[in-house]
């Protein structure tokens, strides 16, 4: 098999819901071999594969080229990508080293996670290699082990990190792929403004769910005072990242200020348990630090207000301590 023909070898680190799809729709081109370090639902995955029940691409079971319970067991081959779709908690320590094993001098690394500064780490320590950086929209869950739920939305915003990258073509590989199997994958020069742009939705709906008692985004919505707190909190997260980039955030889908945002959550048949929440529920870890610690940190270098998020934030930390 000469190189044209080659199977590109992924790593991918991160098997919960989102992981699995988008290493699902990878793998079935044929045209990429996935390795997936499966952690917690080794047992189940390595039994049965994923069950998945996709409203967009049908019921299915996967079952990746190969399944391995932990990274260091990924050593001896050399992977083109390593695609890390763990949950962004510096905050617990610095996760940029749990894929050294399998960083190779040829490995381009892929970011699928949420928040803002999440690339940092890994550029520091992997600064030879090309880094690509995924802002995901996707509707799915693991309620269980292997068991993957899966609505109509799997889009996905791609660009290098710092911006501007000579390697983009990387990315382009894979996005290419993505969009052959029904995956909606752009490559922008600056995914950063998208980082910010889904970050008006995961700051107020993700946190507030949460804080309010733990409500869908229609039970939050039915309230006019959270409404009211959620509005707030996405125009500080408009003047925040607005202030960051220089520029006004960019608009998608139409969707281009607070109350656009709010008017398609609202219009929504079938209301959102935000992502925070269902960790919540499960007393896992939530990505407080990346959706608010960070840009709140950022806010006060920039001497920008944000009283909405810091006292969001601060209850957050106190639910999350409580369990913790």
């Amino acid at each position: 098999m000469d190189s044209a023909q080659r199977r590109l070898k992924v790593l991918l680190v991160g098997t919960g819901a989102l992981g699995s799809v988008y290493a699902w729709r990878l793998q079935a081109s044929g045209k990429v071999e996935i390795t997936a370090v499966c952690r917690s639902n080794y047992a189940a995955v390595q039994q049965n594969g994923f069950l998945i029940q996709s409203a967009a691409f049908g019921t299915h079971t996967y079952r990746p080229t190969k399944i391995i319970s932990s990274i260091s067991n990924a050593t001896g081959e050399i992977y083109d990508y390593v695609i890390v779709c763990t949950k962004a908690l510096p905050n617990l320590g610095d996760n940029s080293d749990i894929i050294a094993p399998a960083v190779s001098p040829s490995t381009t690394i892929v970011l699928i996670q949420n928040g803002v500064g999440i690339e940092e780490p890994f550029a520091r320590r992997y600064p030879q290699n090309p880094l690509g950086s995924a802002v995901a929209y996707i509707d799915a869950s693991q309620p269980e082990q292997g068991i993957i739920n899966h609505g109509h939305i799997s889009a996905m915003t791609l660009g290098t990190y710092p911006p501007h990258s000579e390697h983009s073509a990387r990315l382009t590989a894979l996005s290419e792929i993505w969009n052959q199997q029904g995956i909606p994958c752009t490559v922008v020069n600056n995914v950063q403004a998208f980082r910010w742009l889904k970050l008006v939705w995961n700051a107020s709906f993700n946190t507030v769910a949460v804080v309010s008692g733990g409500n869908d985004t229609q039970e939050m919505l039915a309230d006019q005072r959270c409404k009211a707190l959620l509005r707030c909190i996405m125009l500080e997260v408009y003047r925040l990242g607005e202030a960051v980039l220089g520029e006004p955030l960019p608009v998608r889908n139409g969707v281009g200020d607070a109350d656009a945002w709010i008017a398609e959550t609202e219009g929504r048949e079938v209301p959102v348990v935000p992502s925070m929440l269902m960790d919540f529920w499960a007393k896992r870890p939530m990505e407080h630090d990346v959706i608010l610690g960070r840009p709140i940190a950022v806010a006060r270098q920039l001497g920008i207000d944000v009283p909405h998020m810091e006292s969001v934030y601060a209850l957050l930390v106190m639910v999350e301590k409580q369990y913790l």
